[in-house]
């Protein structure tokens, strides 16, 4: 058998600050971060809601020449790793660390830099394109800059899969870890909203419309209208062996299980069948070595749109629904506070980790009024203690990427 995969630190950077107690308080707390974005003009827009990282500071991680050659992403990608690596008391050694890695999942990683790249090419002509951003209008740029500035000269991988990027992203990196690629690998994801992506979301009328949050921004919410835009970095340290105990790190859980599948259906479209989600779940359950009735938490993907919310219910009823007892599994999800992005299944699995290390299921942000697709699951609507430490968790994505994993809280 394969060696466990434990997950021995953990980085944040979010909506609610660049710490990992600040993102767990607040999704306990029941906070959500969806407010008018005002960091670029949306006069004109319909949706002009997101929730943008807050509280964060790069310059006090990064120095001041380094950050002129990243876009956005870079900074959450650095930091959130050198978290994860400081909390699990991972060294690397000046001569670099031949058997660690960097699996990232990002939707938009490269793209403002590209934007202000062929901007100023377009206007000035080859010499007034900036050179120092040229290396970051890659969507690779930022897990290239991990492996480099912590000298992890094991596998590099970037994955873009949309919403489902860094769920994926930790599921490629457990398959890594199993086939003895590497033995310890800083993966996660890393998305950032700059202008020209949220003006073509908003060109495409897929976001929500409203003004401010409320009912319409929450998942499962009988008034959803569409899913609001996230950002943010958030890492996970996972390695093989029994090294991390004599360091001093402790072990926040295991990954047992993945899964992917892909659901077709019309392009850019939200999955609206339920069995290929289903069958994701499956894998990840079958993977794990566990049945449905072993499964305490679900951190779902629902993000507040019509179709994937509606989809994931029925999913959710069939994978579960004689399977339940005892008001398990308890149903949560963490896009009525920060939003969706490319890093939500990231952050729902570090999520699940730091509120399960307390023992408890955080609250669907904003959820008061269910809608009925959603009838016999159970929803989170309080800070609700965990019935177990057996936790799932989906990320779907629009156009059809399915990714579901499967985490066990503790060590």
């Amino acid at each position: 058998m394969a060696d466990p995969v434990h997950v021995t630190g953990v980085g944040v950077v979010s909506a609610f600050g660049d710490s990992r107690e600040s993102y767990r308080d607040a999704l306990l707390d029941g906070w959500s971060a969806i407010a008018p974005c005002a960091q670029f003009e949306t006069a004109g827009c319909r949706s002009i809601l997101a929730a943008r990282v807050s509280g964060f500071d790069p310059a006090r991680w990064i120095a001041p020449m380094k950050l002129r050659r990243m876009d956005e992403t870079g900074p959450f990608a650095l930091v959130s790793i050198q978290q994860a690596m400081d909390d699990a008391r991972y060294a690397v050694s000046p001569a670099g660390d031949d058997r660690a890695g960097v699996v990232l999942g990002t939707y938009s990683a490269g793209g403002q830099a590209t934007n202000e790249y062929l901007t100023a090419l377009f206007q000035g002509g080859p010499t007034g394109a900036p050179a120092l951003l040229f290396n970051s209008t890659v969507a690779n740029a930022a897990a290239g800059l991990a492996g480099l500035e912590f000298r992890l000269r094991g596998p590099n991988v970037t994955i873009t899969q949309k919403e489902a990027s860094g769920l994926a992203a930790l599921a490629t990196a457990v398959d890594l870890l199993r086939m003895d690629r590497a033995s310890g690998i800083a993966c996660g994801g890393i998305d950032a909203i700059y202008d020209i992506f949220f003006k073509a979301h908003d060109r495409f009328n897929v976001m929500n419309p409203d003004r401010a949050f409320g009912g319409g921004a929450v998942p499962f919410s009988r008034c959803r209208r569409g899913f609001v835009m996230g950002e943010g970095g958030f890492a996970m340290w996972l390695e093989t062996g029994d090294g991390w105990p004599a360091r001093g790190a402790c072990s926040y859980g295991r990954i047992l299980g993945v899964g992917a599948a892909g659901a077709v259906g019309p392009l850019n479209a939200w999955p609206h069948r339920a069995e290929p989600l289903v069958r994701t779940m499956t894998l990840a359950l079958k993977d794990a070595g566990l049945g449905p009735r072993d499964i305490d938490v679900v951190y779902a993907s629902a993000n507040a749109t019509r179709v994937l919310d509606a989809t994931e219910a029925v999913a959710l009823r069939e994978l579960f629904g004689r399977a339940s007892r005892d008001g398990r599994p308890i149903v949560t999800t963490v896009k009525g506070a920060i939003g969706e992005s490319g890093a939500s299944g990231s952050a729902a699995s570090v999520a699940a980790l730091l509120c399960g290390a307390r023992g408890l299921v955080p609250p669907i942000a904003g959820l008061a009024d269910v809608d009925p697709v959603a009838n016999g699951l159970g929803l989170a609507t309080a800070a609700t203690p965990a019935p177990g430490p057996n936790v799932l968790v989906n990320s779907f994505a629009s156009g059809g990427a399915l990714v579901s994993a499967v985490l066990q809280v503790g060590s």
